[in-house]
């Protein structure tokens, strides 16, 4: 009975005037804004994935229902649509209701971190890349609907980070799904022309998945270490180090476990910093680190071109510094020509 009433006192804040008037404030606006911008960064690899789905359904072979006359591929894209507004509702009453738990919250934080990781720091030996199976129109559907629940987590826990607010957050998942099928060509044209930003969208998930984690009490930590004791918290920490250095010996195999190793520490570490040295954040705050954060690649981009083709720009730099080769006088001419 206490779920059943708590999900109900949560689904009463969807009609709150304290929760729907932030919209209209200022900073209501600038975390609009700043959902806009992630879930649009975001999106392009969701946009990619469910391109490359649907892709070997027929685009000459047209199905009409009632008024509506579509081709096959874009029935399937429609179907997304629909589930995926579904689905991401489903997301957006769960989430702004589990997220009060700390554990929960812990745990989408540390996914956003694990991705952000996962991006910048994990070496990976081959790309994988999505393929798509000559396989029916109802099978395509289905698998275009399980991509689109992975794709509401990502997006509601992006807005759960944002802000609380639960019009933030319904903004938030609806908006995720705009961009996904109608604006991601825009950002697909801003990033060949700012190729950071596909970085930058790592970025702002890494940021939102700090927020999360380092608004988690350190007291929550400090139980369980004081349940364990001096000799459980002791064994743990062994534990540890033989797993970490096991996974540093055989990287091919034990890579993900010393990534979570490292990612694990650097949560606690996020927790008991939040929590010692008082840096949470105010929604207003946070907006402005991440478009600041947003606005930084635009700066940086030269930057960071000028790294990536730094070694082929430097060596035509250097062949031009030396100009055309040296003329040689006659007497060197005649000693290097060929005699008949």
């Amino acid at each position: 009975m206490e779920l059943l009433e708590g999900f109900y006192n949560n689904f009463l804040r969807f009609f709150s005037w304290e929760e729907l008037s932030f919209l209209f404030t200022g900073t209501g606006l600038l975390v609009m804004l700043n959902l806009v911008l992630s879930e649009g960064l975001l999106s392009l690899d969701n946009a990619l994935v469910l391109a490359i789905l649907v892709s070997h359904l027929p685009t000459d072979r047209s199905y009409k229902l009632g008024p509506i006359q579509m081709s096959i591929q874009q029935w399937a894209l429609t179907a997304g649509i629909v589930g995926a507004y579904f689905f991401r509702t489903i997301a957006i009453v769960l989430g702004t209701y589990l997220i009060q738990f700390w554990t929960l919250q812990l745990l989408g934080g540390g996914y956003l971190l694990w991705l952000g990781y996962e991006h910048f720091f994990s070496v990976k030996q081959e790309e994988s890349e999505v393929t798509a199976y000559g396989r029916g129109f109802w099978a395509t559907v289905l698998k275009v609907e399980l991509m689109d629940i992975a794709f509401s987590i990502d997006s509601i826990l992006a807005a759960l980070g944002l802000s609380k607010k639960v019009w933030v957050i319904l903004m938030g998942g609806m908006i995720g799904i705009l961009c996904m099928r109608l604006v991601a060509g825009v950002f697909i044209r801003l990033i060949e022309r700012f190729p950071l930003f596909t970085h930058t969208g790592y970025a702002l998930v890494s940021l939102i998945g700090y927020r999360l984690v380092s608004e988690v009490d350190w007291i929550h930590f400090h139980k369980l270490f004081a349940y364990l004791g001096p000799v459980g918290v002791g064994v743990l920490l062994v534990l540890t180090v033989a797993v970490w250095g096991s996974a540093r010996v055989r990287k091919a195999r034990l890579g993900t476990i010393k990534s979570l190793v490292q990612l694990t520490l650097l949560i606690l570490f996020f927790s008991w910093s939040g929590t010692r040295l008082h840096l949470h954040m105010s929604d207003l705050v946070f907006s402005i680190i991440m478009l600041s954060t947003f606005c930084s690649t635009f700066i940086f981009n030269g930057m960071y071109v000028r790294w990536q083709t730094g070694g082929g720009q430097k060596e035509g730099e250097t062949a031009q510094s030396n100009g055309p080769p040296p003329v040689k006088n006659n007497d060197e001419q005649e000693k290097i020509t060929p005699t008949d």
